[in-house]
């Protein structure tokens, strides 16, 4: 590998560099006469945007070739030979795809005799492709102008949006955090993996007017395509001209402009919301050098989903400001600290800076540089819920800055043969700080006026710092030559990673009820720390390095038929871990992280022209998936070395029992430390091995998916547009699995337990407290499929265009990995066994989703003054939603009963999936720990309960077995969103002054009954019943999980601010 990969860099050197991920786009064709083909005809191709100019000469068979284009357009492209008769065409590209324009060139001296009929123009599609420009993209209704509104009109993107700034955007019912969103060549993804919508940043990391063209590719061909799963989303941003350019833009989508009932009920909601918007770009020297920048800034505060009465929160809980504040002084009466009394909104801000470069150095070579930065902060965390009461403390503030910078050079070293060299940095610094500080306990009140308060930071968010730095580097290389365009290239990327993020650093008190805080008496107390007692001494600092070698060959069997075939090859290294020799004793090999894994691909793809109205394009082959870094780096972070849990086996602390109870009273604390001098001396002792332990398996290799993709366009009769696509995917998941079973292993894999609970399922044996070993291993397979349908059709020359589409998916797989911590991975998601999980229906599946959209240009004030409306309608099936046991205890010696096995950190999520009885099961029984059975009201409770499994969740077909993870849907989502935009001749000749009014949720402002946007919890587990199993035989169902009711049976929430009509008025002037 490394003697190919050196032997290819010394090439491209010589050759002078070569590029970066897709960047550019081709174009192809060949030139005819009624002779046959034309060779030695000249081929002008004219950027018009920078009059770039390239010339190309026709080879033998009369077939040309310009690659290294810059995507976008207009392209003029002439045509012209000796003795026949000059033709020019116009057309734009798209990145990543070879246009395909064709000439039949008629003889000059029968000009008069024959009628010109033009050039063919067809696309070699990269997979199924979805390409929306800068003009679409300008009338998209989005109210809050962000990228997910845009890429929603491809028909396979689904938006999990039921909370405004915690959007999802998954392709093909894949992982969100596997898409891969470039901004020309630069990723601009989420790398490590904390942000639910996939961005570097918390809102949209780029400005709709800064955007020229987005390609969303779903099974490209391309070996330049890798790391990604769901899809491939190519931003490609507007540049500067030959002519200066600019526009200023100011938006306004506060409560003003919201509305104000829902289902007949009034709704009071405090929002601020604007942003400012500014670009511009032009020459610096004409026809040569060329710049382009942009600016924009949102201002967004909303309300939260719960607080007290007088917060202005979207659902009033009943506890007051007297009762909030009585649970405040009492927390800071005892600790000596603020805990700050509960809010009622969220405030967010950001910033995205863009600077473009665009250089033609020659006729020969032209080079682009691209500046980014993106600045946010947002005031997110624990916050109240329907049963929950979070005091300010409890919030945290999180701060996200990404920049980025990147260089382009495209050389033309012939006709025949060009290369590219790209070359980025990317660092992303992530802060999450609490109002109160960091350096304050978390405090749990489980009774407080009929709610449970918390206060302070979480534990996630006591010691959390994170710094990551991505270096890209690419070469490449395209020679053509006769029917062949043969690309090779080599990619370098190495991820530098400094993660500080200790659980629970400062300590957790539980207490009872507010008397026990009153009287310092808590129920339960855990702690963390670093050994040395250096926060930063825990940190995860590490490296790793992917470098690639690939060759492709895209072949020109005819202007009708385009074979492609690639082979691609991944190697994977980096630093290694600590090694914990405490785990090597216990299980016979390394607590290792990511080394020496390596992955080889390959493609195939096909593009047919079917005839003048039809074509083919089928695309089969394997990719490497994306993991987000963050499950990497806890291999890393979570060594057992460097970190260890309280355990009083090592400290003299006065508490007692496995809960850790006493009085506050009785600890001594030194200087300003959270944690007591006994807790310190505990976790500080070398002997205390406690802490959580995870590492990659041994046996683990990247995974990777077989894709099959055929995609068919026809323009049907009445000249509608159909284009028909299916995708299968086969995928190997990456998940968790814990080695401390208290049972043996097989090489690196857990043994399945032999003690079992009464339905079968297996019982595990731990015993820690915030203490488990977990790795990150393989498993075959997840199999997902897709099949779409798409129908458009253009009405009054153009100025109105409608489509409708359809889409279906079928996803099953065994974890859905929602989380970054590996215990959230390993129980997040519903299971019968965590560790042997079975292929069952993803919960990024939405069975059915139907797409409407509507565009239409009128002229009511003038020619100049054109008016242009949008409608987009989107309704999608709703989530997949089961019934599980309510399995949260942090107490050991109950965790076999009442948690089957598993610790406090994995049970906690309680996604264990529900036994469903029958009619007198010898499994179940309904009194309290089965002492009153045939009693009244153990046979009342028997009826109520098998009445509600049977008929309100519909598992009468279940009965004797555990509930399906597919038990059923959350329900159905609709939209129907309006853009209207009204354009104004401007001051000077050219200029353009635009009015935008945006509306979200049409339903909802035609009626406040309609447009609800109701929704259940994400991973879909509702947890049902509080289990206890009574002397290993029954499973005790006298009592609901934790304030469950059986009149709330799915735990629906309903979204008050994504229910409620909301638009935005902007205010745009261009010139």
């Amino acid at each position: 590998m490394k003697s190919l990969r050196n032997l290819f860099f010394v090439f491209a050197l010589i050759a002078i560099p070569a590029f970066s991920q897709e960047l550019t786009s081709d174009i192809s064709g060949t030139v005819s006469s009624s002779d046959g083909s034309v060779s030695g005809a000249e081929i002008t191709i004219t950027y018009e945007p920078t009059n770039t100019t390239i010339t190309r000469t026709t080879n033998s068979s009369g077939r040309y070739f310009a690659g290294g284009l810059r995507p976008g357009g207009p392209y003029k492209i002439s045509v012209s030979a000796t003795g026949l008769l000059t033709q020019n065409e116009t057309t734009s590209l798209v990145v990543g795809e070879t246009q395909r324009v064709s000439f039949s060139l008629n003889s000059a001296e029968s000009a008069e005799e024959v009628v010109v009929t033009g050039s063919r123009i067809t696309v070699d599609r990269d997979g199924f492709t979805t390409v929306i420009d800068s003009e679409r993209i300008a009338t998209i209704p989005s109210v809050t102008r962000d990228l997910k509104d845009i890429l929603r009109l491809n028909p396979l993107i689904t938006l999990d949006d039921e909370e405004d700034g915690e959007e999802s955007i998954s392709i093909g019912g894949a992982h969100p955090r596997t898409n891969d969103i470039r901004v020309d060549g630069v990723s601009f993804n989420d790398d490590f993996g904390l942000n639910d919508n996939g961005y570097p940043s918390q809102r949209s990391p780029i400005n709709f007017g800064s955007i020229e063209q987005i390609a969303v590719k779903v099974a490209p061909a391309s070996v330049e395509y890798a790391q990604f799963r769901g899809g491939v989303i190519d931003i490609i941003t507007k540049g500067g001209t030959n002519e200066f350019t600019g526009d200023f833009a100011y938006f306004d989508r506060g409560d003003s402009f919201m509305g104000d009932k829902l289902e007949g009920e009034d709704i009071d909601i405090t929002k601020e919301d604007t942003a400012y918007e500014f670009a511009l770009g032009g020459p610096i020297i004409q026809d040569k050098l060329f710049f382009y920048v942009t600016y924009s800034e949102a201002e967004i505060s909303n309300p939260l989903r719960y607080g007290i009465q007088g917060s202005g929160a979207e659902n009033i809980l009943d506890v007051t400001a007297d009762q909030a504040a009585q649970v405040r002084n009492s927390i800071k009466n005892l600790i000596g600290l603020d805990p700050f009394g509960p809010t009622g909104a969220t405030e967010s801000l950001q910033e995205n800076t863009s600077v473009r470069l665009d250089w033609n150095i020659s006729d020969k070579h032209r080079l682009t540089f691209n500046h980014k930065d993106v600045f946010g902060t947002d005031l997110r965390g624990s916050s109240s819920g329907r049963n929950t009461v979070a005091l300010y403390s409890a919030r945290y503030l999180k701060s996200e800055e990404t920049t980025t910078n990147s260089f382009h050079l495209v050389s033309d070293l012939s006709d025949n043969l060009i290369s590219e060299v790209y070359y980025s940095t990317k660092e992303t610094m992530t802060d999450q700080i609490s109002p109160a500080g960091q350096n304050m306990p978390s405090i749990t009140v489980d009774e407080a006026f009929g709610y449970e308060f918390v206060a302070g930071p979480d534990i996630y968010r006591m010691a959390n710092d994170l710094d990551t730095e991505t270096t890209f580097f690419k070469a490449k290389l395209t020679y053509y030559q006769n029917d062949h365009k043969i690309t090779a290239g080599f990619e370098n990327s190495i991820y530098d990673t400094y993660n500080v993020f200790i659980v629970n650093e400062d300590g957790s008190y539980e207490f009872d009820d507010l008397a026990a805080v009153q009287a310092g008496k808590f129920s339960s107390y855990s702690a963390s720390g670093t050994k040395t007692g250096i926060v930063a001494d825990g940190a995860a600092d590490f490296e790793y390095e992917l470098q690639s070698l690939y060759l492709m060959d895209e072949y020109s069997m005819s202007d009708t038929i385009t074979l492609t075939f690639g082979v691609r090859h991944d190697e994977y290294s980096g630093d290694d871990t600590p090694t914990n020799a405490s785990f090597v004793s216990s299980y016979g090999f390394k607590n290792g992280g990511i080394k020496g894994t390596d992955l080889t691909t390959y493609r195939f793809g096909a593009d047919i022209v079917l005839d003048d109205s039809s074509d083919l394009n089928i695309t089969y082959g394997t990719y490497s998936a994306k993991l987000p870094n963050v499950w990497i780096s806890n291999a890393y972070t979570n060594t057992g070395t460097l970190t260890a849990n309280f355990d009083t086996d090592y400290g003299d602390c006065p508490v007692t029992g496995r809960n850790n109870a006493g009085l506050y009273s009785d600890l001594t604390f030194t200087g300003s430390n959270t944690k007591a001098d006994c807790v310190i001396a505990s976790i500080s002792n070398p002997a205390n091995v406690s802490g959580k332990i995870d590492f990659i398996a041994p046996s683990f290799e990247w995974p990777k998916s077989t894709i099959f993709n055929v995609t068919y366009n026809k323009t049907l009769s009445s000249d509608i547009d159909m284009t028909l696509t299916f995708l299968k995917s086969k995928e190997e998941e990456a998940l968790y699995r814990i080695v401390d079973t208290g049972y043996g292993l097989i090489g690196d894999e857990p043994l399945v337990p032999t003690e079992t609970a009464p339905d079968g399922r297996p019982i595990y044996n731990q015993t820690q407290v915030r203490g488990y070993h977990a790795g990150l291993y393989n498993v075959c397979c997840g199999d997902r499929q897709v099949l779409s349908a798409t129908f458009s059709k253009g009405f009054r020359d153009g100025d109105t265009f409608v489509t409708f589409a359809y889409t279906a998916q079928d996803h099953e797989n065994r974890s859905d990995m929602t989380s970054s911590t590996s215990n959230s991975n390993f129980g997040k998601t519903g299971a019968v066994d965590f560790n042997n999980r079975m292929k069952n229906r993803s919960t990024y599946e939405t069975e059915h989703s139907f797409l409407a959209t509507l565009t239409s240009k009128h002229y009511f004030f003038g020619s100049n003054a054109p008016t242009t409306f949008s409608l987009v309608y989107a309704r999608e099936s709703g989530n997949v939603k089961y019934p599980t046991f309510d399995t949260y205890t942090s107490s050991p010696d109950d965790y076999k009963s009442k948690a089957f096995g598993y610790e406090f950190n994995l049970n906690d999520d309680s996604s264990s999936l529900l036994y469903i009885p029958t009619n007198n099961d010898p499994l179940v029984c309904y009194s309290y720990k089965c002492r009153s059975e045939g009693s009244t009201a153990a046979l009342a409770r028997e009826g109520e309960v098998l009445d509600f499994l049977y008929n309100v969740w519909d598992l009468k077909g279940s009965a004797g077995q555990i509930a399906p993870r597919d038990a059923g849907n959350f329900p159905w989502q609709s939209s129907l969103d309006l853009n209207i935009v009204q354009e104004v001749p401007g001051f000077r000749e050219d200029d353009t002054f635009l009015l935008t009014f945006a509306l979200e949720n049409l339903l909802n402002f035609l009626d406040d009954g309609k447009g609800i946007v109701n929704y259940g919890y994400y991973s879909g587990r509702v947890p049902v019943m509080d289990l206890r199993i009574v002397d290993e035989e029954r499973y005790d169902y006298s009592r609901n999980a934790f304030r469950y009711s059986f009149d709330d049976p799915f735990n629906i929430d309903r979204s008050t601010t994504q229910s409620l009509w909301r638009a935005s008025l902007g205010f745009q002037y261009k010139f």
